[in-house]
């Protein structure tokens, strides 16, 4: 499911648009991202798109284009996302068991941002409010793989 990066881009609640880009063969990755890289995947590194954002805002609506570059990890996704003004996010997209429970799993986002402290509160602001949404979509695309693939 991570893998699917167009269903990825349509879990965005503010989404408008994407476009595919051509590949980056030699995405800039964070050194504990390098070791995690996928060998066995049969996507190519630095798979990208141009992603139109509607922002809505107290007083208008803005579209923002941003650049979303996605990379196969160990059990699951990293995605770089470059936006206006600097602002880059780095998140991290896992599937794993929970440590806590054996035979449960747990979908898990982690993410780091990095942007003017004037725009922090902002984009702290979109993630939060956004991301119950994402997660929700994300979880309900993972039942229904299980329930075809027979529950098991």
């Amino acid at each position: 499911m991570l893998s699917d990066y167009e269903f990825f881009l349509s879990c965005d609640p503010v989404l408008d648009s994407f476009k595919p880009l051509p590949p980056n063969p030699s995405p800039d990755l964070p050194s504990s991202i390098t070791s995690q890289i996928r060998t066995d995947t049969h996507q190519q590194r630095g798979i990208s798109y141009t992603v139109i954002d509607i922002v809505h805002t107290t007083i208008w609506d803005s579209k923002v284009v941003s650049t979303y570059e996605f990379t196969d990890i160990t059990n699951g996704v990293f995605v770089r996302i470059k936006s206006p003004m600097g602002i880059v996010m780095d998140t991290v997209w896992q599937v794993r068991e929970k440590q806590d429970k054996k035979g449960e799993w747990e979908l898990v986002e982690d993410l780091e941002i990095r942007c003017n402290r004037l725009l922090v509160g902002v984009v702290k602001g979109q993630c939060e409010e956004g991301w119950g949404k994402i997660h929700g979509k994300m979880i309900k695309r993972l039942e229904e793989d299980i329930n075809k693939a027979g529950g098991k």
